[in-house]
């Protein structure tokens, strides 16, 4: 009875992580994420497919970040070498990161 309960509880977490990381990886619309890119991103940084020129912080054509680590640092914000990104929880809506980071990670050159 015990060995069932466990594996009852372990599958209901593989599926939750399962359910998070799908999400981690594939969520936003990168069309709606230009929009937002250009808006609230653009006047810092440089990203040719949203043809932004920001220079303080740094240039997007070549990041080689991951989707969820961009939502991540949208999110959170980093101290960079030349800079802070702030946090634009709250700022943004959480699905206007996600569009945000899905743009940024599809539409790199």
């Amino acid at each position: 009875m015990r060995t069932l309960a466990s594996a009852a509880v372990l599958a209901t977490v593989a599926l939750s992580l399962s359910s998070w990381a799908s999400a981690a990886t594939s969520a936003g619309d990168p069309k709606a994420g230009q929009t937002v890119f250009t808006t609230s991103c653009g006047a810092c940084h440089t990203f040719k497919a949203a043809k932004t020129t920001g220079m303080v912080g740094p240039n997007l054509d070549k990041s080689k970040l991951s989707y969820a680590a961009i939502v991540s640092i949208v999110t959170k914000g980093k101290q960079g070498k030349a800079g802070v990104m702030p946090a634009l929880k709250g700022t943004l809506s959480t699905k206007q990161i996600q569009d945000v980071a899905a743009f940024v990670s599809t539409k790199r050159s």
